[in-house]
């Protein structure tokens, strides 16, 4: 035989037509297996692929034996083309497809899925060889995946941007949020450190004396530091909140009365607040003090506040000889007795009014009530003239005699002429009246009105109470203080401009 020819299959004798079909059966079943194995590629779009097929089909066509008949035999298969249907692979470009029957169909399995159909047959109506049998694919180093064949872990260019763009933006956006923690970290570090706010002055008093400020129950935590910062014990409101909000104390703070001193640490208060460091209730009222002077001692000390103070002074009369009287301005003035007190209970004007209507009660004992019913002086009287003693002495020498000179004026019908009451009806003290000042429209002005005022002006002490109970014995009808707060006392009213050149 020739090198350049391949070997033919042994003609084989005529068989029953039984045997016959049972061998073209036998060799459908090769036929399909090979066609299962075949890549799911789509070798009909090659070209070369679809010449190289239809070449091998007439060479097959060429060679094939006669049957006795004088027609080929359709089962039999080479050697080579055995091969390939058992393998699915072509040895060589030369490598011959097997033959199926002719109107047989090709069967799909779930390998060929993504397959696409044969070539759709030629003009005519006839199938080409090609269509008929598909043809191995021509094995290659790289093969590329096909349309419908990729791998299942392989993305999309187009996914692959995406997740790209979509971790880029979410990194941007993380540490955009970090940025933004540590910008704040570090402000309120700053701010901590060196962050100042004003701070409102107290009123001047002795600086040992506590600060107490009451957290009552629904107190918010802005509200405290308002407080804190109004009553001067801490300087820096926003040094306190950024304290607060970073150790998560705002909701931490116990009720109760606090006793603080100024310019304290923040973290000092902030400790005292969350632990609950209470203290019993302790201030003192020094005696000459107004319902004004009261109401803002007590809310400096951040007790209450001056205005609801003020409100219920209005109108607090426990007691019968407290009831207010016409023109009068607090029934209250006069009547909380000046003194230190201590608070157990829970702190509100009223509480504290209370207790302090109560003390002057019990120190008005019986018998001093008897002896101003015998001067017949009121018990309304009797302080009023005592708040008047309380305003004009400043030394404990000189309340007895200023007594004295005011009943005898009474007694004369003469007008009291304190200063003490125009200052009453100023918003502040002031060191000397004017004549402008005596001319203010008021039943509370002695310059223009004759007899006592519609009420008390102030709180006097048991010294100036004692001082109207006993009065001194002189003929004095005028004083005048010097710059020291000593009384200087005459008989006339030339005796009296003499002494007030020289001492004012």
């Amino acid at each position: 035989m020739h090198g350049n020819k391949k070997e033919r299959a042994p003609k084989q004798a005529p068989q029953p037509a039984e045997t016959v079909k049972q061998q073209e059966k036998a060799a459908e079943q090769p036929a399909d297996k090979a066609e299962a194995a075949v890549p799911e590629g789509k070798p009909q779009d090659n070209p070369a692929a679809k010449e190289s097929t239809k070449k091998a089909a007439a060479a097959e066509s060429a060679e094939q034996p006669d049957n006795p008949d004088g027609s080929k035999e359709e089962g039999a298969t080479t050697p080579e083309a055995s091969k390939v249907a058992e393998t699915g692979t072509a040895e060589s470009p030369a490598a011959k497809p097997a033959k199926t029957s002719k109107g047989e169909k090709q069967q799909k399995t779930e390998q060929s899925e993504t397959a696409e159909k044969a070539e759709k047959p030629e003009a005519g109506g006839k199938a080409s060889p090609a269509a008929e049998t598909p043809a191995p694919s021509k094995p290659s180093e790289n093969p590329e995946p096909s349309e419908n064949h990729k791998p299942s872990d392989v993305l999309e260019p187009s996914a692959r941007e995406k997740l790209r763009a979509a971790l880029g933006r979410l990194g941007w956006k993380k540490w955009a949020a970090i940025a933004a923690v540590f910008a704040v970290l570090l402000g309120a570090g700053l701010f901590l450190a060196f962050g100042t706010t004003h701070v409102i002055e107290r009123s001047d008093r002795d600086a040992k004396e506590n600060i107490y400020m009451v957290v009552k129950p629904g107190t918010t935590a802005s509200e405290i530091a308002d407080h804190l910062t109004r009553l001067g014990v801490i300087d820096s409101r926003l040094r306190f909140w950024w304290l607060m909000k970073i150790q998560g104390d705002a909701q931490k703070f116990k009720t109760g009365t606090y006793a603080f001193a100024p310019h304290m640490d923040e973290q000092a208060v902030l400790d005292k607040l969350v632990s609950g460091d209470t203290t019993v209730v302790r201030f003192t009222i020094p005696e000459g003090f107004g319902i004004k002077e009261i109401a803002k001692r007590l809310a400096d000390e951040g007790l209450v506040d001056e205005q609801e103070f003020l409100a219920e002074a209005k109108d607090f009369a426990p007691y019968n000889y407290m009831k207010k009287r016409p023109n009068e301005r607090y029934a209250a003035e006069g009547y909380l007795f000046p003194d230190t007190y201590e608070i157990h209970s829970e702190v509100t004007p009223e509480a504290i009014m209370k207790m302090m209507a109560e003390d002057f009660d019990t120190r008005l004992t019986p018998a001093l009530r008897q002896q101003a019913a015998a001067k017949n002086l009121s018990i309304h009287d009797l302080i009023t003239l005592a708040s008047l003693v309380e305003k004009e002495a400043r030394y404990d020498e000189d309340r007895p005699i200023i007594a004295q000179v005011f009943f005898k004026r009474l007694q004369m019908g003469m007008p009291l002429q304190s200063d003490t009451t125009l200052q009453y009806l100023m918003a502040g003290p002031k060191e000397d009246v004017s004549i402008e000042d005596t001319k203010i429209d008021s039943p509370y002005n002695t310059y223009q009105h004759a007899g006592l005022p519609p009420g008390p002006i102030a709180s006097p002490g048991m010294k100036s109470i004692l001082a109207v109970l006993n009065p001194a014995s002189t003929d004095y009808l005028y004083f005048v203080a010097d710059r020291q707060g000593h009384n200087h006392y005459s008989q006339t009213y030339d005796e009296h401009l003499a002494i007030v050149e020289q001492v004012r």
